[in-house]
């Protein structure tokens, strides 16, 4: 588990209430797969759900983006 520190230390702000990201199969049918791989739950689930702890702004200079 991610402790409070830990995003403060990786350049998060940690958000005053927890937020929730749901993502289901339909969203991406073919990624679905990869997807379910890399959080490491079971595929054949409908759907995941994240729980968001902190947030990172990150911006793209020009020269990154060119």
């Amino acid at each position: 588990m991610i402790t409070e520190n830990e995003l403060k230390e990786h350049g998060y702000e940690v958000l005053p209430r927890a937020g929730w990201l749901r993502i289901d199969c339909t969203m991406m049918p073919k990624d679905w797969y990869d997807i379910c791989k890399d959080f490491g739950v079971d595929p054949s689930c409908d759907e995941i759900i994240l729980a968001i702890a902190g947030v990172k702004q990150v911006f793209w200079s020009n020269e990154e983006t060119e």
